[in-house]
């Protein structure tokens, strides 16, 4: 029995610092989103990453590790450290919570962002701009949305499915994605 248990350790340990050192890759990766100097927007013609327009390659690399990075990602929705990047049309400078949760809407397409906050689509005024002021309102705000799509994730991970399409989510982008999909919650 005590052959057995010793036998049991030697897997388990390399097993448990694997998954360690590999949450610790994601975490470093995320960490670097404060030193991004642009969001996907408009990127004309092919994408390429770190094109103008297209995208910072600090993004793209959390975003390629898929599964891997949504639950780190969701971890950090809260985080107001600023980046270098400037947010088009509504001013301001984006976060690391902000990008985060562009990532995690081009990991996974279709999150109901706006069934996850107290407030409404603004049709008839500012229109996204109602997420941005709701949001930098202040750090409750943020770490209630945090608690809101933690409990989407939980909820519907499930229910969501690979699809092998080159779809962006955050830009208006066109060519091959990076992930080669996405995940997308099937109803």
């Amino acid at each position: 029995m005590k052959q057995q248990s010793v036998v049991f350790s030697l897997f388990l340990l390399p097993l448990i610092f694997l998954l360690s050192f590999s949450q610790q890759d994601v975490n470093s990766k995320i960490d670097r989103f404060q030193e991004i100097q642009e969001i996907g927007y408009i990127c004309e013609g092919g994408f390429t990453v770190g094109k103008s327009g297209c995208g910072d390659s600090i993004f793209w690399n959390v975003v390629q590790l898929k599964e891997k990075a949504i639950e780190p990602l969701i971890d950090r929705l809260d985080d107001t450290t600023r980046s270098k990047a400037f947010v088009p049309n509504f001013g301001g400078y984006w976060t690391v919570g902000d990008i985060s949760y562009v990532a995690l809407q081009e990991i996974i397409h279709d999150i109901p962002t706006f069934d996850l906050l107290p407030v409404e689509f603004d049709e008839n005024g500012c229109g996204y701009c109602a997420y941005w002021k709701h949001l930098r309102a202040g750090p409750k705000n943020r770490k209630q949305f945090q608690k809101e799509v933690r409990m989407w994730y939980r909820q519907y991970r499930e229910k969501i499915v690979w699809v092998d399409e080159n779809r962006f989510s955050s830009c208006d982008c066109r060519g091959e994605h990076p992930n080669g999909g996405y995940y997308l919650y099937i109803k």
